[in-house]
């Protein structure tokens, strides 16, 4: 069942989403705090993030329940579902703030 993400334009509440349409800006907003922080400690930004994110899967909270159906189908033996680890739902998980600035600030 999704949770809807309330969407606020002009003080408004407009619409409520869910998925990549929520997941892609709030996720875009950490980033840009954790590059904050960076600079604000006299570091670089971040830059390419894959391969910090793969060696750090634990700075993540794997999301291990919950299903896609599938491009355009409501049949789920046509899509795929969260499990432990990667897996196309999700990919690595969630960002979690608190643990990934732990991990973006002992980095050069």
């Amino acid at each position: 069942v999704p949770h809807p993400y309330p969407v606020v334009i002009g003080g408004d509440l407009t619409l409520s989403v869910a998925g990549t349409s929520c997941a892609s800006p709030t996720s875009g907003g950490i980033i840009g705090l954790l590059n904050d922080a960076r600079l604000a400690a006299g570091k670089t930004t971040l830059g390419f993030l894959n391969p910090l994110l793969y060696t750090n899967p634990d700075a993540l909270t794997d999301v291990t329940k919950g299903t896609q159906a599938g491009c355009g189908t409501t049949k789920q033996e046509f899509g795929f579902e969260a499990v432990e680890g990667w897996d196309a739902v999700t990919g690595l998980g969630s960002l979690n703030y608190e643990r990934l600035l732990d991990v973006v600030m002992a980095l050069p």
